[in-house]
């Protein structure tokens, strides 16, 4: 059966009426029984298919809020627009059938409530009131709220279901654009969280500036969303195939966050608003608390190498829920794609929010052709949530390098490299760097421009691309945890188990897991400027040619530029031999 949930209506009666629950005894896209299902009695879910019937908003907001704490205001604010009706009979006419139809006075409610103990404002666009678009009442009720959420310094949580424009108030409908985007952007300015739960459909003007400009976007599953609605594209480009623009086909597109459910909306909400809007920082009670020295292996460089390489060693996937807790993924670029070569998302070290931004590296998402400017996009959306709410963040660098493809070239990808590096130098709160795997080039960089730099025992530094086996004139020079630790490039060695962090994950996990929060607790002590005055004079002062290490690797580099040298001279005067033949 087709699904049957797109916003390719004349008007939102016929909406409501096809896809309310009313006297449905079968699900309107699987057929299967709803009758004394729990799931669609409570929540308006089909069990078989988890298709969303519609539901009214106020049954919307006591699902969501804790129970009695939604507190609606400006309710009566239509009655302060009447003259609005009075120049406008028709207008009038079709807003007192809507009005009478669905109960409300217009298509946004807003109010003050907790969710799971958490204040917030509430924003509710419902598509049942003349579509749910914008107009004059709605854009002054919605400006209004988000005011109220930063004078009150609490997160903005807005639900909506909404298509078009309010045609009958022309250019004062439009004017609302600007209206609520100025006011979305003090909100941002004053460090307020915003999490936007996109419902079916959702489209038009509040898409453009309410949903799009939220930190996190949620959605239902199968919700119809995009700028223009789907009879309109339809109209003027032909058929349109409607899976496309789903909620569920733009997370994959990188321009949703999370698809979920409404029965899990609650407690996702909850858990994000707890993530955002964490003032706790990491303390050490003992102020003398450091990390312990560790005596590292003695292995050769040869057999990190191999242990670096191991197809069982863990990806950077493996430590966010053994390390963190309450992870929450981040999806997409905001642009393009959600690049499974990239993870980023919110969660606690000991309590505190920390952004976390890995590369993980695994055969599943072609991780071997390396980093697109996509992945670079998406790496730096999340460190730049993290410098607007001065959350600490935590890398983890695992990479071959940069895609070197023509395309990846017409795409920006060096603008979209560098944007990243940049934002890391940026970022004023605490940053740690942990090298897992294997790093040493621009794209483990861009992710290493922090305050702390640690590496795991058993991983490397690649100097060189090694992806040509080829190309014997780019031989790469390989340098270990160890001696980066004695060249004064990064600050600390994470000890592995005998063997390798492959052989026994949790130990390392565990041990990783103290030494980042004793290093997160000591950079919580020090000032934003201090911290970037000293990160800004350890890159300008990483190891001279006193150290012996740095010595031995100079003339290694002289003796490989006379081999180079005699190569070149040697297969000039072999081809000059054959010229003359």
């Amino acid at each position: 059966m087709d699904n049957p949930v797109n916003d390719n209506f004349d008007n939102s009666k016929e909406f409501v009426e096809q896809y309310s629950d009313v006297n449905t005894d079968f699900c309107l896209k699987c057929d299967s029984k709803l009758k004394n299902s729990e799931l669609f009695l409570t929540y308006k879910i089909c069990p078989s298919c988890d298709f969303h019937f519609y539901i009214k908003p106020y049954e919307r907001i006591k699902l969501l809020a804790d129970r009695e704490s939604f507190e609606e205001f400006n309710k009566e604010l239509p009655e302060e627009y009447d003259y609005l009706y009075d120049q406008l009979p028709e207008y009038a006419k079709r807003a007192k059938s809507e009005i009478e139809r669905t109960g409300l006075n217009d298509s946004v409610i807003t109010g003050f409530a907790s969710i799971g103990g958490n204040n917030c404002v509430i924003i509710l666009m419902d598509f049942s009131f003349m579509g749910g678009n914008l107009g004059l009442i709605s854009g002054e009720k919605i400006s209004q709220a988000i005011d109220i959420s930063v004078s009150k310094k609490i997160p903005i949580i807005s639900i909506i279901s909404s298509s078009g424009t309010r045609i009958e108030e022309g250019v004062l409908s439009l004017m609302q654009m600007a209206k609520v985007t100025l006011s979305m952007a003090n909100a941002k300015k004053q460090q307020i969280p915003s999490i936007s739960l996109l419902t079916n459909p959702c489209t038009g003007q509040a898409y453009i500036t309410l949903a799009t400009f939220s930190d996190i976007i949620l959605s239902e599953p199968g919700a119809s969303v995009g700028m223009s609605p789907l009879k309109d594209l339809k109209g003027n480009f032909g058929s349109v195939d409607f899976e496309s623009r789903t909620s569920d086909s733009l997370v994959s597109r990188g321009l949703i966050d999370s698809i979920v459910t409404r029965n899990h909306q609650k407690e996702e909400i909850s858990k994000i608003i707890d993530l955002l809007n964490n003032h706790h920082k990491l303390i050490y009670e003992n102020k003398n608390e450091t990390n312990s020295t560790f005596v590292l292996s003695n292995s050769s460089i040869e057999e990190r190498t191999k242990i670096a390489f191991n197809k069982k060693r863990p990806r950077a996937s493996s430590f966010l829920n053994k390390v963190f807790e309450h992870f929450f993924e981040i999806k997409g670029d905001r642009l393009l794609e959600n690049s499974a070569r990239i993870i980023t998302g919110l969660a606690q070290l000991g309590g505190q929010t920390v952004m976390i931004v890995s590369q993980d590296s695994s055969e599943s998402n072609n991780s071997a052709e390396g980093l697109t400017s996509t992945d670079f996009r998406k790496c730096t959306r999340a460190i730049k949530i993290a410098s607007r709410f001065n959350i600490p963040i935590v890398t983890f660098i695992d990479t071959v390098g940069h895609n070197m493809s023509y395309e990846e070239e017409l795409k920006g990808i060096g603008i979209s490299l560098g944007e990243t590096m940049l934002a890391m130098a940026e970022l004023p709160s605490p940053s740690i760097s942990i090298l897992i795997g294997t790093g040493g080039n621009e794209s483990a960089l861009t992710l290493d421009i922090s305050d702390r730099r640690l590496m795991l025992e058993n991983s490397i530094l690649v100097l060189g691309d090694n992806r040509d086996d080829n190309d014997e004139l780019n031989k790469p020079t390989i340098i270990g945890a160890r001696e980066c630790k004695d060249l004064n490039i990064i600050d600390a060695v994470i000890p592995e188990p005998v063997g390798g962090i492959h052989l026994n994950p949790d130990e390392c996990f565990s041990l990783l897991r103290k030494f980042l929060m004793i290093e997160l607790a000591d950079l919580n002590k020090i000032s934003s400027r201090s911290r970037f005055k000293s990160k800004y004079k350890k890159f300008r002062n990483i190891s001279s040619l006193k150290n012996s290490y740095v010595y031995n690797l100079a003339n290694e580099a002289l003796v490989t530029k006379s081999k180079i040298t005699n190569y070149i001279s040697e297969k000039i005067k072999n081809r000059r031999s054959t010229e003359k033949s």
